[in-house]
């Protein structure tokens, strides 16, 4: 059926529009753990009336594993809303900031990362050998709407390819990349399998839980400290682990890693790092630029596939560097998500510990209010009612992509601030009064 007969016959449905996809680019990028990949699509309005609503199809078992999913126009961002499931896909509703005028274009960028799409094959490696792994998709971009011109690029983590897929051609290996298509008057829905097995010894970091605890001391200062229990998801590691050959001089253990690098602010202090036996003295801190200085959490031990550790390290800040306050009205701004690099984490807790006495706050995540939040109360030293904790929960991200800030919007008074010295004035007044009066009587 040609390109022009399927328009015809989509726009006599309504619910379809009269859509059609003159040229799209797909760059995928399975060089990391986390797969990212990048939609740019070119839609032509070609009904006879302005439109500024179109569906975009995402496969189901696609949506579970999003860590960022997000469409701009002109770098703006567009409301795309996933309710409607229809078989193996969602059918989704992309909102445009202004109508689309009939013959007119728009381009849509579309950018998603996904976590655990790589599949390590074999699942098993010796200490020695890389690891392989298959990347699985459509060939083609899915949509209801035909598509005249389209091509795929796919970033591999090493020129070296097992095996990719070679038809539909054209397809082209080069480097590092294979590219699939251009492809031509494309009917919608089309499909057709594309595989890559390629090499990636890129370590396959996996925050099975994080909790970071943020607490902010009206006194002056922000504690940060932040627990992870980590595996490496990657192929694992057939046969027995063997230090000897581990250490010796030019010896590869490429499926493994003993590293993780976090980004933390130029002024972080009194940095630690500790796991369930006591201090890991194996870390580094060195200036990245002006904003940011680099740590390394070297593990006690390698890990590889299959391998799991925990651990927790902290830091603290200067309250003056992420607070600001305009009277009693207080606006907190740190960062959201890990520090830690290319990590992929599945489920997340933060808690953000404010001062005594703070009624309910307001909330903002990247630049958004939200009410996904509970309030709970932490007794701490001279506390009566305790302190006012926020706590956020949520699953499925990734760094740095959700690197976005917390903005906590809370009202108290600089006067507070007296309660406690209060409550030690008065304590040692009863005290030495008491002291005194005993005294006397006994005397």
């Amino acid at each position: 059926m040609s390109v022009a007969r399927v328009v015809v016959f989509s726009c006599l449905f309504p619910a379809v529009f009269c859509w059609i996809n003159t040229n799209v680019e797909r760059k995928i990028d399975i060089s990391n753990a986390i797969v990212r990949a990048t939609i740019s699509a070119t839609v032509q309005n070609d009904g006879t009336t302005a439109s500024d609503e179109l569906e975009w199809v995402i496969p189901a078992s696609n949506m579970t594993r999003f860590t960022k999913n997000s469409m701009k126009v002109a770098k703006v961002e567009v409301s795309l809303t996933c309710n409607e499931q229809k078989g193996e896909n969602f059918w989704c509703k992309v909102k445009l900031n202004k109508a689309v005028e009939p013959g007119a274009s728009v381009t849509i960028k579309h950018r998603v990362c996904s976590g655990g799409v790589l599949r390590p094959l074999p699942p098993t490696v010796k200490q020695s050998e890389s690891q392989l792994v298959d990347y699985l998709d459509n060939v083609y971009f899915l949509s209801p709407y035909p598509t005249k011109r389209q091509t795929t690029t796919v970033k591999l983590a090493t020129p070296s390819v097992e095996k990719y897929t070679k038809v539909p051609a054209p397809v082209t290996h080069t480097n590092d990349n294979v590219v699939f298509g251009e492809y031509k008057d494309v009917t919608p829905m089309s499909s057709a399998p594309l595989r890559v097995h390629s090499v990636n010894n890129k370590p396959f970091v996996t925050a099975r839980t994080l909790k970071r605890v943020i607490e902010v001391s009206m006194w002056g200062n922000l504690a940060v400290e932040e627990w992870y229990d980590i595996e490496n998801i990657g192929a694992k590691l057939k046969g027995t682990f063997s230090r000897l050959d581990y250490q010796k001089p030019g010896a590869r253990a490429p499926s493994s890693f003993t590293d993780l690098r976090a980004s933390l602010p130029a002024d972080a202090d009194d940095i630690y790092f500790r796991d369930d036996i006591g201090n890991i003295s194996t870390s580094r801190v060195f200036p990245a630029d002006s904003l940011t200085k680099d740590v390394i959490f070297t593990q006690r031990f390698p890990l590889f596939g299959g391998w799991k550790t925990r651990f927790y390290f902290g830091y603290n800040l200067p309250l003056d560097n992420v607070l600001t306050h305009n009277g009693a009205v207080n606006r907190l701004k740190v960062p959201y998500a890990s520090p830690v690099r290319d990590l992929w984490i599945q489920d997340m807790t933060v808690e953000v510990v404010l001062p005594e006495g703070v009624p309910r706050p307001i909330v903002r995540v990247g630049g958004k209010v939200t009410e996904n939040f509970e309030i709970v109360h932490r007794s701490t030293y001279l506390d009566y009612s305790g302190r006012t904790v926020v706590v956020m929960h949520d699953q499925m991200l990734s760094t740095p992509e959700r690197n976005e800030d917390i903005e906590i919007e809370f009202v108290f008074s600089s006067t507070s601030l007296l309660w406690e010295p209060m409550y030690l004035i008065s304590a040692f007044m009863v005290l030495f009064s008491s002291i005194i009066f005993f005294g006397r009587v006994v005397s």
